[in-house]
């Protein structure tokens, strides 16, 4: 800060000459958080005899919890025009260098207007305030029950419910749909801590006692939510993207619902090891496809297979081996094929044939076999 026109006896020694007034103009060309102020008894309403631009720009203090330097801290300052300040003149009575120490809140008379952006001691842009007759505290920190802020009735209305649970969960009885949790939201003045922006960004620490929250929302919609229980929401109105430059550890102690609206793509560069302690459960709607490059290893204590159709092609050799006792029941029609040789061995124990089975119905040149339709769906065998 320059310190020409500043007389070396108005620095704490001749007397302390302050105002307050109405901040016009926020739009600093050095950026450095400066704003021009109408100081009232120094400054006329009228704009014609002095224009906002002729104002002097004055310095905002910061408080002592802000480093104001290389960019560390918070800035700039969160002054609108419109808003209401008070400060001193470090020139004294010349009145040309003024210095902020805060805003002041109120109760607004009126709305700002069209009518009034002419006028001063009033937002030029005719933006602030955008309420009258009502406190300057947020509506959130407030609470009031005749003016309850437009977020939470907006968080409730587009909550997510009847979320459908996959297989019922696995309980009994079957949990079928979860839903959003409401907005937890009691706050108790004084104790909410609000910061607000002008487009409608807010960020809550709410210490009302048994209702303790952190709350953070995006004009959008988007936000989350902490309750008093530690129970947190969150809510992405649009696409959410989540990079992890390395290793990511999850870990989950109760049950994981999780359900897709569309689709679900997922590539894994690597090996994919699931280990699963209790039943697998799956139900599939419609086809099921299935493509190894490889060899597959199944290993099974048991197998029970329902299947309303089955066709299977090999492309390779196919072998089979039973160690223990293999049935096969047909109900129906049972053909067999072979474009080459065939082999069978009965190499001990004794043949059951049915000496009973029905004769053939036509003769030893088996016209009536016909070569079964080729599957469409191929199986590579090994």
């Amino acid at each position: 800060m320059s310190n020409k026109n500043i007389k070396k006896q108005y620095l704490g020694l001749n007397g302390f000459v302050w105002f307050f007034g109405v901040v016009e103009d926020i739009l600093d060309p050095l950026k450095l958080g400066r704003v021009r102020v109408r100081c009232y008894e120094w400054h006329t309403a009228n704009r014609g005899a002095i224009p906002t631009s002729s104002l002097p720009w004055a310095q905002v203090v910061m408080p002592a919890n802000n480093a104001s330097i290389s960019g560390v801290g918070t800035s700039p300052n969160g002054l609108k025009q419109g808003s209401w300040v008070i400060g001193f003149f470090l020139d004294g009575e010349e009145g040309q260098r003024p210095m902020i120490f805060g805003s002041i809140p109120g109760i607004p008379s009126h709305a700002a207007h069209e009518d009034n952006k002419d006028i001063g001691f009033n937002d030029p842009e005719g933006r602030f305030p955008s309420v009258a007759h009502e406190p300057d505290t947020n509506r959130l920190a407030r609470n009031d029950a005749n003016n309850a802020h437009v977020v939470i009735e907006s968080k409730n209305h587009l909550k997510a419910n009847n979320i459908v649970i996959a297989l019922g969960g696995g309980e009994k009885p079957a949990a079928n749909t979860w839903g959003e949790p409401v907005s937890p939201y009691a706050a108790v003045y004084p104790n909410n801590h609000v910061f607000a922006t002008q487009s409608g960004h807010i960020k809550e620490f709410d210490d009302t006692p048994n209702n303790e929250r952190i709350h953070e929302y995006h004009k959008s919609g988007t936000f989350y939510e902490i309750d008093k229980l530690g129970v947190k929401t969150t809510r992405i109105v649009a696409n959410n993207y989540t990079i992890i430059a390395n290793n990511d550890h999850v870990y989950i102690k109760g049950v994981c619902n999780l359900f897709i609206g569309a689709n679900c793509n997922t590539y894994i560069a690597g090996n994919w090891n699931i280990d699963v302690a209790g039943n697998k459960n799956e139900r599939i709607s419609g086809d099921y496809k299935q493509t190894v490059s490889g060899t597959t290893h199944l290993t099974r204590a048991a197998l029970n297979e329902t299947s309303t159709a089955t066709s299977q092609k090999y492309s390779g050799n196919y072998t089979v081996r039973y160690d223990q006792k293999s049935e096969f029941h047909h109900e129906g029609d049972r053909k067999i094929f072979r474009g080459a040789d065939d082999y069978a061995r009965h190499d001990s124990g004794v043949n059951y044939a049915c000496p009973s089975d029905p004769t053939r119905t036509s003769g030893e040149n088996c016209d009536d076999l016909t070569v079964p339709t080729t599957p469409t769906s191929v199986a590579n065998g090994g």
